[in-house]
Formats: C-alpha cells, structure tokens, sequence
C-alpha cells in the first residue's frame, strides 16, 4: 500500500498528518502537498514534522486533555463528576456506566490507534533512512526515541481503559491483516517497555533541549517506571478475575531502577515552590530550572486546550473579570480536610471558595456554602492566568494553558513505592517520602510533619505502603492520576467506599472529624474581591452564637444531612462502580466491534 503524507500546519506547531490511500484513484491523484515515505525520510526537515504528527494528536481539541486526561480518569476518590447522567453519556463514562453507544469511546480509540500508526510509520522508516547515519544521525535518533515513546504512551492508555487490545508495532501494508484481536497486555507492557529502555537511549534530558514540550529521556524513564508499576500492579482481566502482571517483581525492579536514575542524574529536581510550578503554566511559561515538569503537552491561547475551563475553580458564565470556567471536575470537603492543615499544597490543591458572581460583582470569590457541584480542584485557575481572559475573553473555552503528564515528583514517589514493595521501608524510601514531605511544610515544621512522620509510618511495609497512597493523594488532586493508582493498588472500591463514608460524617457532624468547623467566618480583603477566612481548619466555640467583628458567619458542614442535596453530592462518587465485578475497564465502542469482522468483543468485561 502506498502511502501520502501531508504536511500542515496545526495549532502553533507544525505537523504532518499521514493519509493512508483508501482506493486506486486517490493512489492515481498526485499532488504538490503530498510525499511518499522514502522522501520524506530522506529530509530532516520531513522527518521531524512526521513524529510532530504523532504529537498532533495529543493535542487536538477535544482530546487527551479534555477526555483522556477528565472523563475517563474520573471517579476516584479525590476527583469525581457532580450533576446527572448526560444525553450525550461523559457523566454515564466518568461513573462506570459507560455502554457500548457511547460516542467519546469510539472517538478516543481511533485517535489513540491513529497516533500508534503514525508512530508506527516513523519507527519503520526512521532507521532505513539515509539520514540514519552520517551528519544528521543524532537528530534522526532523537526522533525514533521520540516515535517509541509517544507509541508506549497511546497503548498505555488503551490498555488501562480498555485491557487487552489489538497491538501492532508496524505500520499498514497492502495485503496485512486488518482485524487483529485483542493481545494479552502483559505481553504489550513486556514489549513497548522494553522498547522504552532503547528509546531513552536517543532521547536527550530537558536542559539539553529547554522545552518540556517534546518527550525528553527523563519522561521515557519515568513513562517505562510507569508502565512497569501498571504491570506489576491489579487490573480486571476476566469478568470474574483481578490479578497481578505476571513477573510483577521483576518490573518492580526495572520501575525502581529508572526513577533511581533519574534522581541520580542531578538534571531534575523538586521545585521549591509547589504553587509555583502551576502558576508558571498559567502564565504561559515553562520552568526549567529545576525542571519538575517532565513533558506538558502544548496548547494555543484562543486555540487550543481547556486546562482551567473543564477542570478547575468555578467561574459565573458572566465573570469579565477572569472569564467562565464551567469545570466538570469536582472534589469533595473529605478530601479538603483530609489534608494537615498546615500542609502548604492544601490550599494550592482545592479551595473553600469558588468565583460565582458577575456583573457589578465579577471576579468576586464567594464561600461554597452550597458546596454541591461548587468544590473544585483548584491547581488551575482561570485568575492565575497571565494575561488575564476577562473582558473580550470571558466566554473563550480555549485557555492554552498545557497539561503536565508528568512531574519529577511523580517519580520520587513511584521509586519511593517501587523500594518499599521490594525491600520494605528502607532509609532510601523513607528519604524519598521526605523530601515530598518537606516542600509540602514550612522547615520549622520538619521534624514533626516531615522526619517523625517518615519514621511512624515506617513501621512496616503495610504501613508506609499506606502512606505512600495518602501522599500521593495530597502531591497529585486534580492531575488525573488517582483513579489508576487505585486501579493498579486493588484499592478502587475500598477508597470510593471510604470517600462516600469520610463525607456523610463530615456533614453528619461525627465526633472523628470535630476539627471541621460547622460555621465559618469571612470577610473581604483589602483588595475587594479576596476573601479572608478565619477558621477554615478549627471551629468557633459556640459557633451558632458567636459572631466576630467584620465577619460574616454562614453554616459549614455539619448537619448536612436534612438536606437532601448534599447526600445526593456525595452519593455521585463512585457512583456506578461495582467492587464485586471490579468494572473499571470501558466496553470496546459497537461501532469498532461491528468493523473488527468478528475479532473483537466484549465478552471480558464483567
């Protein structure tokens, strides 16, 4: 089969997109915009903007980060989906109720198979080229490097929707077999890991090349940690099984291994700032200094990405002085407080307020009194964003603000489980836990948040395996990544459940969770429009009859359950999950299994 690329222009970046011949005319049209492969491998110029293609897809509308990264990794027990179940089925797919009709599914796996073909289509020509060798032979490399990567990427998000999937490693030729049948995924995560231990090879480190845009080879490393973790880690794999991968330990090791090299390396570090890192973004800036963000996939201003509209703090529909945020991801007070209170991400994390106001009162914040659809994991705000999108842009949906896929403190903290499962709490992981620990608390708080803590839940692998979970709770609300920890833990349903539970006692005003206040007292800064809140961590004796000069009381969270509304919130978590069928993965889409000429069917799903 022969084979057009065409070279176009997409967003801000320039790319390739690859059209495979469908019949003899479309083969016997020539055209000026269009190049074989064995041209467009003999140019670097080409060559780039065919794995830029590849790349493409990740950042088109509509895509990895508005349903990849939302819809389908929700719910947890941090992140979840308030309001009904929609016509158009994104409530029914974030709430394990998705069917076999529902249009994102079908969508999602034809972007995912087309990025792997056009991945396929660089990693098949790229080392056959003849700017493989000679002047150009580090770039080209770089580009395989970047090809394997962005190929694992895609199948690892198949496999933890989807479960065993249809797997190629080479791109359509004339004469293949098109309807390929699902493949075991621990033989996919054997091979594309593998594959990722080459790729880092050619892949050069973030201060080389000062763009988390691109993959880098701390990503690979952290991207093949992740994927070894998933594997060695529980999924579904028949309607009555969950199991392990089945040489689990071996790719515990190889997980431990690459974030121990990344963290030797010296070339990634912590910022010292944990509000800084999302700020920078907001302002359309990359960090590269300490380099936490690993790779971020790019956006366009007005363009392109919904980073602040479909997750974060909620703004009014006549907000002009920050612009709308309709946010469809939502929190819970549970996970508000299941926070230390002097825990500096907290309040980075989530937020007691939202802005729900317009007119004469735009960009005010207002107390979630009414917390139901209104609490909002707020790492990503449309008032950090710089310059602002009031005004003019008050109703843009595309803010432009990238989406990280990976933080260097993701990889402290998978090498900080990855030591534990193997050799138990040692001083390693201990260190490791810390380190997180202590850019989360003011240093004059390290020896009670950080080394005392380090050394109580140390107590056995049980333990800090444990507080492994909670810190990744706290480091990672609202990146998306919590529901498939607890996929990969067998902790879905324990949590979801604990979730639910920890959330009716809050408003039930239960004795274990007396720290949270049942009224709140606020008032305006200065400024206006910030608002001051005295007591969001203790209450006020005698509360209902106290009040405090210049503050305004309103009822909090105790005693919530007259009110029908709230329990119907929280009943939303978790909602459709069942943990006797363990029925996280997502039915194959009808439309694909009537194309798949009979190899295809949902018959594994529980």
């Amino acid at each position: 089969m022969k084979k057009y690329i065409n070279i176009i222009h997409h967003f801000f970046i320039v790319a390739g997109i690859f059209s495979i011949a469908a019949c003899d005319n479309y083969l016997d049209s020539e055209s000026k915009s269009k190049f074989t492969e064995d041209i467009v491998f003999s140019n670097l110029d080409y060559a780039t903007k065919a794995v830029l293609s590849a790349y493409n897809n990740l950042m088109m509308t509509d895509s990895y980060e508005t349903t990849l990264a939302f819809f389908y990794a929700m719910d947890s027990d941090i992140e979840f989906k308030a309001g009904t179940n929609d016509a158009a089925g994104d409530a029914r797919l974030c709430r394990y109720q998705a069917d076999d009709n529902n249009s994102r599914l079908a969508n999602t796996w034809n972007l995912l198979y087309q990025t792997i073909e056009r991945a396929n289509i660089c990693v098949d020509n790229l080392p056959l080229s003849p700017i493989w060798n000679g002047e150009y032979a580090d770039a080209t490399r770089r580009l395989y490097g970047e090809a394997l990567t962005l190929r694992a990427l895609a199948y690892l998000e198949l496999i933890r929707n989807w479960g065993d999937v249809p797997f190629s490693i080479h791109s359509v030729q004339d004469g293949d077999n098109y309807y390929l049948p699902r493949t075991d995924r621990d033989e996919i995560y054997e091979y594309l890991i593998q594959d990722l231990e080459e790729a880092q090879r050619y892949l050069p480190w973030l201060k080389d090349i000062q763009t988390a845009e691109r993959v880098t080879r701390a990503f690979a490393k952290g991207l093949r940690a992740r994927m070894a973790l998933a594997y060695a880690g529980y999924s579904s794999r028949t309607p009555t099984e969950t199991r392990r991968g089945g040489k689990w330990r071996e790719y515990c090791e190889i997980a431990r291994k690459e974030c121990l090299e990344v963290m030797e390396s010296g070339k990634h570090q912590l910022n010292p700032s944990f509000e800084s890192i999302f700020k920078t973004m907001h302002a359309y800036e990359q960090e590269i200094q300490y380099g936490e963000v690993l790779f971020e996939l790019p956006y366009g201003r007005t363009k392109s990405g919904r980073v602040c509209m479909f997750i974060g703090m909620q703004h009014s529909t006549s907000d002009r002085r920050w612009g709308l945020s309709s946010s469809e991801v939502n929190t819970s007070p549970y996970y508000f407080y299941s926070f230390d209170n002097r825990d500096l991400r907290r309040n980075v994390s989530c937020e007691l307020y939202s802005y729900r106001e317009g007119g004469a009162s735009a960009g005010l914040q207002r107390i979630t009194t009414t917390w139901m659809n209104n609490f909002k994991m707020s790492k990503w705000r449309k008032s950090w964003i710089t310059p602002n999108m009031g005004g003019d842009l008050s109703g843009a949906s595309y803010t432009g603000v990238n989406w990280p896929l990976m933080r260097y403190a993701d990889i402290v903290l998978m090498f900080a489980e990855a030591e534990n499962e193997l050799n138990g709490p040692t001083q390693a992981a201990k260190d490791a836990l810390s380190s997180i620990r202590q850019r989360a608390f003011d240093p004059d708080e390290w020896d009670a948040k950080v080394f005392h803590y380090a050394d109580s839940v140390a107590g056995s692998k049980e333990d800090f395996f444990n507080a492994i979970v909670d810190e990744r709770a706290w480091e990672f609300g609202g990146e998306m990544l919590r529901k498939y920890d607890l996929i990969r833990w067998n902790l879905l349903g324990v949590k979801l459940q604990q979730a639910r539970e920890g959330n009716l006692k809050i408003i039930s005003n239960d004795p274990a969770w007396q720290h949270v206040p049942d009224q709140i007292y606020w008032k305006y800064n200065p400024d206006g429009y910030t608002l001051d809140i005295y007591n969001q961590d203790f209450r006020v004796p005698n509360a209902s009859s106290t009040t405090i000069p210049g503050y305004t009381r309103n009822s909090w969270m105790s005693n919530k359950l007259t009110e029908s509304g709230y329990v119907e919130y929280i009943r939303k978590i978790g909602l459709g999950y069942d943990p006797a069928k363990n029925n996280h993965l997502f039915p194959i889409a009808s439309s694909i299994i009537v194309r798949s000429n009979g190899t295809l069917d949902n018959s594994v799903l529980p």
